[in-house]
């Protein structure tokens, strides 16, 4: 009775783990259909912010999974590209939440520019600058950490092919 309970949760977590990686899959495909003027837009930051939401669900799956059988989870979902690698989920987390705090941050910079501008917004004009230039900074930081080759492949799946995002060496 007690292997049965086991064996039922394995696959309830393992049913989890794929319907995790069938939401990201779906997304990213989504992304990948949209048009040029799409980078950066509300919907384009809307699906980063559906796809962080499914990787943060994703990671806490992956405490229970072994290394093969994430492997095979992904390999079922057509992931196997993106993937290679279970550390993956985490440095896709942290990179979509530094490009969507960038966004956010200039949006906020831009609305300050746009508005009347006081001596209380130079101040909160130069906060938030150096809140978007540790956002890209830490960004940069991790994608070098991650590779040319898996970071371009991160780039052109989340639609960000942009000279913000350009790789520096």
């Amino acid at each position: 009775m007690l292997t049965d309970y086991f064996l039922y949760s394995d696959v309830v977590m393992i049913a989890t783990t794929q319907r995790h990686l069938v939401n990201i899959d779906i997304l990213l495909s989504d992304i990948e259909m949209q048009e040029s003027g799409f980078y950066a837009g509300a919907e384009h930051q809307k699906y980063l912010n559906d796809l962080l939401r499914e990787l943060s669900a994703l990671e806490g799956m992956l405490e229970h999974e072994t290394v093969h059988s994430f492997q095979q989870a992904v390999s079922s979902a057509g992931l196997e590209n993106v993937f290679k690698d279970k550390r993956l989920v985490s440095i896709y987390q942290k990179l979509i939440s530094n490009v969507l705090a960038y966004w956010h941050t200039v949006n906020k910079i831009d609305d300050i520019l746009a508005s009347r501008f006081d001596s209380h917004s130079e101040k909160r004009l130069e906060l938030l600058q150096a809140k978007a230039s540790r956002a890209k900074s830490v960004f940069k930081t991790v994608a070098m950490a991650m590779g040319k080759n898996d970071y371009s492949q991160f780039i052109t799946l989340l639609g960000l092919q942009h000279t913000d995002w350009a790789w520096r060496e």
